[in-house]
Formats: C-alpha cells, structure tokens, sequence
C-alpha cells in the first residue's frame, strides 16, 4: 500500500492555464513522486541520482521557459521570480551534491520530502502570480 505523504497529486489548484507550463508543472510532480519511491524503497544510490539530476535539468529548463514568457508577456515581477529560480536550482544542485557525496541516511529522506514541498510551495505561492499575464494576449 503506497503511502500518500510521499506524493503530489495534481490538481486543479496547480493549474497555470496554460497547457505548456501545466505540462512541464505534471512532469516535475511525476519526477518528484518518483524521486521520493526511490527514496522509500531505498533504490539504488545510482538510480536516486538519475532521478534528482533529471529534476535539476528539467528544472532549468522549465524555469528559462517560464523567464522567456516572462518577458513576452511583459510580467513586472520578472527579475524577483528569476532570482527565486535561481535560488531553487541552487538548491537542486546543492541537494544533488549531498546525496552524491553521503550513504543513504535520514536526511535523504527529508530532502526527498523538502524538494517536494519546494516545488508545491513554488507553483501555489509564486507561480500564481503569473497566472494573469498568461492569460493575457
């Protein structure tokens, strides 16, 4: 039986109203649930790599996506969501290095479950705020 805690289900509360960005959105939660099975299932150190370096590279893609409409739709709060993309990818990277250089331990763990709060916090606190500069043509 899966335990729930692990998992981000998607939601209509998650929805950007664009269908691109609410893709990319899907596809992270998918990267994130599986990051954290691996990590519950305790996979192999190798496999739990693959999955956060996936995470880090779709992350920067995603997030040059998102500063590209940015601009294209003239959003004004611009250059503070780009620093806070920068910030998440620094701790995409800095969570990669641990979990690179350490053995499976409890902090594994709450790492697995921070990234997944990070990136919900993410879309429902700043991701939000864009929403309406999507929309606009």
């Amino acid at each position: 039986m899966e335990n729930t805690h692990w998992k981000i289900e998607w939601s209509d509360a998650l929805s950007m109203s664009n269908p691109e960005i609410d893709a990319e959105h899907r596809h992270f939660i998918e990267l994130v649930n599986e990051l954290n099975g691996a990590i519950r299932d305790r996979r192999d150190k190798s496999d739990i790599e693959r999955i956060m370096k996936l995470i880090l590279e779709d992350s920067i893609a995603h997030f040059s996506h998102e500063e590209r409409l940015f601009v294209e739709k003239g959003f004004p709060s611009a250059q503070g969501h780009a620093q806070i993309h920068s910030e998440l990818i620094r701790k995409f990277k800095q969570v990669l290095k641990e979990i690179h250089t350490t053995e499976f331990s409890r902090e594994w763990i709450e790492t697995g479950l921070t990234i997944r709060d990070l990136l919900v916090d993410h879309v429902l606190n700043e991701d939000t705020q864009y929403i309406e500069y999507l929309r606009a043509d």
